[in-house]
């Protein structure tokens, strides 16, 4: 029981997380006031050298996930409902016209 639950909470928090960054993101278009902007990148000391010297900056790293949003998984397992044996297969489609011919 523990072990699903904490597969359970592991998914709620993924889910939040995917959603909150959706909300920013449309919050961003809609309700410019309510955006929070990502935090500006720190550069080293070096790197602010070369960059006040005129080069630019090093890349930044992506930060992976879902959508680039960090959050890594959000998976819904339905084993569970392929073993449950009251499954049948859908009934065939009603009968309808002839083929389509022009």
């Amino acid at each position: 029981e523990n072990a699903e639950y904490q597969e359970t909470l592991a998914a709620n928090k993924a889910a939040k997380e995917l959603i909150g960054f959706a909300k920013n993101r449309l919050n961003q278009f809609y309700n410019p006031k309510l955006h929070k902007a990502a935090p500006k990148r720190e550069l080293s000391a070096e790197d602010r050298i070369f960059v006040n010297q005129g080069g630019t900056p090093p890349p930044t790293e992506a930060p992976g996930g879902i959508a680039n949003t960090g959050v890594t998984v959000f998976a819904q397992v339905s084993a569970h409902r392929a073993m449950d044996s009251s499954l049948v297969a859908p009934a065939p489609p009603p009968a309808t016209w002839e083929a389509y011919t022009k």
